[in-house]
C-alpha cells in the first residue's frame, strides 16, 4: 500500500512509503524545519517525494496535538491532496509516531516497555502522553495527551522516571532538568512510522476491530481569547 505521509507538529516532514508483509520502504522522504512557514513549504515537499514516483493510494497525517497554525496547515494540505484523487485520510495522533519510534529503539522487553512522550507546546509547556507497544507497529495509550507544565509532568510520572522510564520527544530538549530525554530516542516524528501506524490501524479496522483514524484535530489547548461578558444592564 502506497501512503503518502505528513506531519506539522513540529517542522514540516513529508514520505512517500510502500507497506505490506515484508514491512516499509520509503520511496522518498523531505523535511522542512521552520516551524514558522508550514504552509509556504508544505507543497514543494509534497510536489518533489511526488516527482517520478507513483501515486500514493491513501494519506496519512498528524492530527497533533500541536499549535493551531502548523497543524491545521497539514490537515488542510492533506484533505485537499486527498480530495482532489478520490483518496482515503487517515489521521494519527503524533504523539502516537513518537512513542513508536521510541518502543523500536528501546525493543520488545516482554512487552513491559513504556515511553512518557513529551513535545513542545509553547508558553513554558508541553504536550505528553505515556505508552506501551501494541504489537509490533502501533502503540497503547495508557494516559493522556494533554498538556501542562514540565514540572506537573515531571511530578505526575516521579515514581516511575525514577525507576528509570523512558522518555521521547523534543520536551526533553527544552526542559532537561525537569524530563531528561532518554539517549538514543527521537525527538522528531518520522513520517515514515506515521504511515506504518496507519497501515497497521487501516488492516486492524478492515478486520473488524475499532480503531483511532480520525483526522479531527488534537489542539488541547485552552483559547486564548474569551468571550466578551455580556454588558450590565442599567437598572
Amino acid at each position: 500500500m502506497r501512503i503518502l505521509s505528513l506531519d506539522t507538529s513540529g517542522g514540516s516532514s513529508v514520505a512517500l512509503v510502500e507497506t505490506g508483509p515484508g514491512g516499509v520502504s520509503v520511496l522518498d522522504r523531505a523535511e522542512g524545519a521552520d516551524p514558522r512557514r508550514h504552509a509556504e513549504s508544505l507543497a514543494p515537499l509534497i510536489a518533489g517525494v511526488l516527482d517520478g514516483a507513483p501515486d500514493p493510494v491513501a494519506v496519512a497525517v498528524g492530527t497533533g496535538p500541536a499549535p493551531f497554525t502548523g497543524l491545521r496547515a497539514g490537515l488542510v494540505t492533506a484533505h485537499v491532496f486527498a480530495r482532489g484523487r478520490g483518496l482515503e485520510v487517515l489521521g494519527v495522533c503524533s504523539l502516537d509516531v513518537l512513542a513508536r519510534q521510541a518502543l523500536d529503539v528501546l525493543g520488545p522487553r516482554d512487552g513491559t516497555a513504556e515511553v512518557l512522550v513529551v513535545t513542545d507546546a509553547r508558553r513554558k509547556e508541553v504536550y505528553w502522553a505515556r505508552y506501551r507497544a501494541e504489537g509490533l507497529d502501533d502503540v497503547a495509550r495508557l494516559a493522556g495527551p494533554e498538556v501542562a507544565a514540565p514540572a506537573v509532568v515531571a511530578e505526575a510520572h516521579a515514581a516511575a522516571l525514577a525507576e528509570g522510564l523512558a522518555v521521547a520527544g523534543a520536551g526533553t530538549v527544552l526542559y532537561p532538568e525537569l524530563l531528561p530525554g532518554t539517549p538514543g530516542l527521537p525527538v522528531a516524528v518520522d513520517p515514515a512510522v506515521l504511515a506504518r501506524i496507519a497501515a497497521a490501524r487501516l488492516a486492524a479496522r478492515e478486520a473488524g476491530r475499532d480503531v483511532e483514524l480520525g483526522t479531527e484535530p488534537r489542539y488541547l489547548r485552552r483559547p486564548d481569547v474569551h468571550p466578551a461578558a455580556a454588558p450590565k444592564r442599567a437598572s
